[in-house]
Order: structure tokens, then sequence, then C-alpha cells
């Protein structure tokens, strides 16, 4: 039993380490190193897309039923994926003023304010507060005035809007897919952001994967709604 005490510890703590990369990549965006803090923050999202699977392994919840990961999983997901964004988008100038912030700040505590917001059959409901990418493509592309109000106000709309979106790491339905575009957008990623000015070409190769991540969701939850998919299978 004590073994298994020390395994569910260890997975707490290697959720706990995405905390860490997040303070980290703030510190970074704090001095201008804003390709270090993505590649912390990407740090961040791989460990919050691999500590579900372990901590299922050694089904923390049942050795360890008085301390809830969960909930250390959203505090740290608040930090990596909303604030340490927001703050790259207002200090790096990526919108055209600082005000437009208010939008994803409102619809991520929005969607983290909701009791579903992850579904009982394995979906996030609403848009999952994916803004640190969001605020990548916004440092890359550096897109017109317009252009960069919609990347922010398009899923700060879909955040209020009860619509299922894949859970990569637990959903089943196009698991397999998923997993294998990510992993070649996670490579990707990885390597424009070792570069100082990335290939522009393969910045837009990299949206293949976000953009059939959003395009299979909306195919699956129209499915689902239809009732021609079964939850969970």
């Amino acid at each position: 039993m004590i073994a298994r005490k020390v395994k569910a510890w260890l997975v707490h703590l290697y959720t706990m380490s995405g905390g860490v990369m997040g303070m980290f990549a703030l510190f970074a965006a704090a001095q201008g190193q804003i390709r270090q803090a993505f590649f912390l923050l990407f740090i961040a999202m791989l460990i919050d897309a691999t500590d579900g699977i372990l901590a299922r392994k050694v089904d923390v919840r049942r050795v360890l039923p008085n301390f809830d990961g969960s909930m250390v999983d959203n505090v740290i997901d608040v930090l990596t994926y909303v604030w340490v964004p927001v703050f790259i988008m207002g200090s790096q100038n990526l919108l055209p003023h600082i005000g437009w912030l208010a939008v994803p700040v409102i619809a991520a505590l929005y969607a983290y304010g909701q009791v579903n917001m992850k579904t009982d059959d394995a979906f996030f409901l609403g848009f999952p507060s994916y803004w640190n990418g969001i605020a990548l493509y916004l440092f890359w592309l550096k897109p017109e005035p317009t252009i960069a109000i919609l990347m922010i106000v398009i899923p700060g709309i879909l955040s209020f809007i009860p619509t299922r979106y894949l859970y990569p790491s637990r959903n089943p339905i196009l698991g397999k897919t998923n997993w294998i575009f990510g992993t070649a957008w996670g490579f990707l990623i990885l390597y424009l952001l070792t570069q100082e000015q990335p290939n522009p070409s393969l910045v837009i190769i990299s949206l293949i994967y976000p953009i059939f991540y959003m395009v299979s969701s909306f195919y699956i939850d129209i499915r689902l709604r239809q009732g021609h998919m079964v939850r969970g299978a």
C-alpha cells in the first residue's frame, strides 16, 4: 500500500511540475524572453496532456482519496492556458488595445466556473481555453488588427456556447488520429520555437492540426446531438 501511495504522490508531483513551468514561463515573458516562455508553456501543456493517463493508471483517486489532483490541475491550467498567455498578449502588444484582453479573461473564468466544464462522457463543454495556442499564433503571425481581434473574439464567444470539444487524452473518439496529429504538431511547434524567425510557411502548415481539432469537434458534437454516434464509444 505504501508503494502505491508513493506512486500516486509522484504522479501529483508530476502534475505540480506543470505549475513550476508556468511560473518560469511568466518570469521569462516578463523579461521579454517570449520564445522561452512559449517553450515552457509547451512543456506545461505536455505534462497536462499526460498526467491524467498516469493518474488513472495508478488510480490516484482511490489511493489518495483526500487529495484532489483535478483541482491542482485546474489551478495550473488557469496559469498556463490563461494568465501567462494573456500577459504575453498584453506585454507584446499583440492586440490593437489592451482592453481586448478582457475577452479571454472573462471567457476563461466562465469556462472554469462551469461545474460540467469537463463532461461525464469525456468532452470539454465550450471552447477549452487554449489561449496559449492563440497567443502563440498571434505572436508568430502578427495579423492585422481586425484579424487579431477575431482571433480572440471568436473563441471567446465559443466559450459560452455548450458545444463539445474533444478531450484528446481521455476521449476515445478519433483518439489515435488526434494523438498522431497532435504529436506531429507538437514536434513542429518545438522546431519552430528553436528559430528566432520561424519559417512562415511552416507556421501556416502547423495550423492544420488546430483546424482539424476544431472541425472534428464540431462534427462529433453535431453527430452526437443527432443521435448518430454513441457517447464515449
